[in-house]
């Protein structure tokens, strides 16, 4: 009797339950032919326990109307979900597309990035239709620079628009590039808050005052930071000759080639080109002069008295030799009291003074080549900058001409920063590399584009490329920035600028470089970044062993793809690698911005030991440019 009543038990068991997953199934809303796509955010960071406004959009792309549609929030930060929710539920008619926005408050905690999911289904979890994009919640950008650029300041320019664009790529500083009315008057007379005006630089462009300050606007709305650029050392003709003609005082400050170098002689110059003004001429004067700092300095305060600047970006020419004073002296002395005959030595002391002159205001520079890169890398500058050239060569005189020179530099900076930056653990180098330089028609080609991103953001450094709204540097006038990014190179920096901010935890918060082996079957590879291989290059935190694969199979190791010709590397699957730790790895993910739209994805692992030491192995699905195992 009692086995009657268990079995009829479990029959009512079975019935009732395939009663409710055939209930369950025919409640199932149908979902074919339905989009979601997230827009964006309203701010390119936040502060902890800011509302953070998420527009998107869901399409229905069929020609059946859609009942019940429940619209579900995932986010997560790294792997682990922190928050997930309903926000809504849609009834859409066929062909009807209907735009929404939803207010999530960001956690308390400063300095950390989120990936954030909205989807489509019956219930909270996996999503069967989704879009993602990354939330950085800083108090400050200098711990997670992202720069973009500007330089279009004529009248009635839609400076709003702009920045609305470079809100989607997450930019939060900004370099105002050729803004001003000399270099060594960046502020023309006359110019106030009250009366922006118009000026001209040195080439005849007009600026217009209100479309500099309608960008300071719109950036702040945004939380990005605005930056003044201007040279350093710097003055135009005008500045050494007074109204009768007569040499002024700022000709003793110039910068002479020294009598053992075979760069140059007499006046450090450069001819700019021809200027309405008289203006085409560039005299360097000597960083260390202190009547110099004292008219610069000055100068580039009162820029903050017209316009609501947040700081100043300084740039170089780049080192060109052993230099001296209109006296023939010495450039000035280091604290061991020891002459300086070189610019980039200068840099430490320079940017000191600047600092401590701005105040509150934020400092960036840019020591062109990364020649004196280590000097400014110690010193008090709020953000690390530097346009590389691949002729230019580092501290142990190798060239920066491969994706791995780069990185070397990055690595570098951050070691340096380390007592200089706010937590400690170094700053992120932002990268200036032109990628396609003698490109004169056409698009951007992507892969030289995503390959050096990939490289720069993997050793925990950052990329000045995009500005202008969403256009790409080329060269380094940035007015000439007409070769445009298609379609597809878009969404893929767009997904690029979502990863790096989801993920900065764990590419640029205190990471270090190890020498963890690596193989992969069937593929070569190797940890140097060699041309044709998977670059097999492995990090690791206080929490994570990371693994960045970097796809160079069938292309080459240069970052510099002058005319647009580097191939794509050899997309591949299923790569099977086996990753040497002697650590206890529990849980092993999968990110990257060509895959899942950047989410994490767990992979199934293996452990064991060999001669070489204990390892876990797991099979990559995919490899298109970058893909970043972190291992817990």
């Amino acid at each position: 009797m009692k086995k009657v009543i268990i079995i009829c038990c479990v029959i009512l068991i079975l019935v009732f339950g395939g009663m409710m997953i055939i209930k369950n199934a025919s409640a199932q809303v149908d979902l074919t032919g339905i989009e979601v796509e997230i827009r964006g955010t309203d701010k390119a960071m936040y502060s902890p326990q800011d509302g953070v406004k998420i527009q998107y959009v869901v399409k229905n792309t069929s020609e059946t109307a859609r009942e019940n549609i429940n619209v579900l929030l995932k986010v997560t930060h790294l792997e682990e979900v922190i928050y997930e929710d309903t926000i809504g539920n849609l009834n859409l008619k066929a062909g009807e597309e209907i735009y929404a926005e939803y207010q999530w408050t960001a956690p308390e905690g400063d300095f950390k990035g989120y990936l954030i999911e909205i989807g489509l289904g019956d219930n909270l979890g996996d999503f069967a239709v989704s879009d993602t994009i990354g939330v950085d919640v800083s108090s400050t950008w200098v711990k997670f620079p992202r720069y973009g650029y500007l330089a279009d300041f004529g009248d009635k320019v839609d400076t709003s628009g702009k920045i609305e664009k470079m809100n989607r790529y997450h930019i939060n500083g900004i370099e105002y590039y050729d803004w001003h009315y000399l270099h060594h008057q960046p502020l023309a007379d006359g110019i106030t808050a009250e009366n922006p005006g118009v000026w001209k630089d040195w080439s005849g462009r007009e600026i217009f005052g209100e479309t500099v300050a309608g960008y300071i606007s719109a950036a702040k709305e945004r939380n990005m930071a605005s930056m003044a650029y201007n040279m350093i050392y710097a003055g135009t003709d005008s500045f050494f000759v007074d109204d009768q003609g007569n040499p002024t005082e700022a000709n003793q400050w110039k910068l002479y080639f020294a009598e053992d170098n075979d760069r140059g002689s007499g006046n450090f110059t450069f001819r700019m080109g021809l200027s309405p003004s008289g203006n085409g001429n560039l005299f360097f004067l000597n960083p260390l002069n202190k009547q110099w700092q004292d008219h610069i300095f000055t100068e580039t305060k009162k820029i903050f008295t017209a316009f609501d600047f947040d700081g100043w970006h300084g740039d170089t020419v780049g080192e060109w030799g052993k230099m001296v004073t209109a006296d023939g002296e010495p450039l000035g002395y280091k604290e061991d009291r020891s002459p300086i005959y070189y610019v980039k030595d200068t840099y430490t002391q320079f940017l000191n003074a600047a600092k401590e002159a701005l105040g509150d205001k934020y400092l960036s520079f840019n020591p062109v080549g990364a020649q004196g890169i280590e000097k400014a890398n110690v010193s008090s500058t709020d953000v690390l900058y530097t346009e590389f050239w691949p002729w230019d060569n580092d501290r142990e005189g190798k060239a920066y001409n491969t994706y791995a020179s780069l990185v070397r530099e990055v690595e570098r900076s951050m070691e340096d920063s380390q007592e200089k930056s706010i937590d400690g653990k170094g700053k992120s180098l932002v990268v200036k590399a032109y990628i396609n330089y003698y490109k004169t028609n056409g698009h951007m080609n992507a892969p030289g584009v995503l390959l050096c991103d990939a490289a720069v953001y993997a050793a925990g450094g950052s990329r000045l490329e995009l500005g202008n709204g969403d256009r790409m540097l080329h060269v380094e006038y940035y007015p000439d920035d007409h070769i445009l990014m298609d379609e597809e190179l878009r969404a893929k920096m767009q997904a690029m600028a979502d990863f790096i901010v989801a993920y900065e935890n764990i590419l640029r918060d205190g990471q270090w470089t190890t020498d963890n082996e690596v193989k992969i079957d069937g593929y070569a590879h190797g940890k140097g970044g060699a041309s044709d291989s998977i670059w097999t290059y492995t990090r690791a935190d206080e929490n994570y062993e990371i693994l960045h694969l970097i796809n160079l199979l069938e292309t080459d190791n240069e970052w510099r793809d002058e005319r647009g010709k580097k191939k794509a590397p050899t997309e591949v699957k299923d790569v099977k690698v086996t990753y040497y730790t002697d650590k206890e790895i529990s849980k092993v993910y999968l990110a990257s911005p060509d895959y899942n739209k950047s989410k994490s994805t767990e992979l199934r692992y293996e452990t064991g030991a060999d001669d070489k030491g204990k390892f876990v192995t797991f099979t990559v699905p995919n490899l298109q440019y970058w893909d970043m195992i972190y291992m817990k």
